[in-house]
């Protein structure tokens, strides 16, 4: 007598072993401990110079007015530009060239 296996029924045991072996590595229950992640919770805190700002601060902090922070975000972007020398010569203003002043 033989047997008739089409593909299907070939494939059915191996696919379903992979499944089991699969399905076997996933961890149904996560029991984390109380102190999961508190190192990285202590190094953040451990960066804070008061962590306990707010309480008892009664100066309000009320930032800067409109012209200040304008005229500062200003200063800081033009703290990038390249500055191109001037046609007077390459030394900035105050330098002089030649000997330092002194008795010979």
């Amino acid at each position: 007598m033989k047997l008739n296996i089409n593909a299907y029924q070939r494939m059915r045991i191996p696919f379903a072993l992979a499944l089991f072996m699969m399905l076997s590595a996933c961890q149904s229950i996560w029991d984390t401990s109380p102190e999961f992640g508190s190192t990285i919770n202590d190094a953040v805190k451990d960066q804070l110079v008061n962590p306990n700002a707010p309480v008892g601060n009664k100066k309000v902090t009320t930032g800067l007015d409109g012209g200040s922070a304008k005229g500062a975000v200003d200063n800081y972007q033009k703290s990038f530009e390249v500055r191109v020398p001037t046609s007077s010569g390459t030394y900035p203003a105050g330098a002089a060239m030649g000997t330092s002043s002194g008795a010979r």
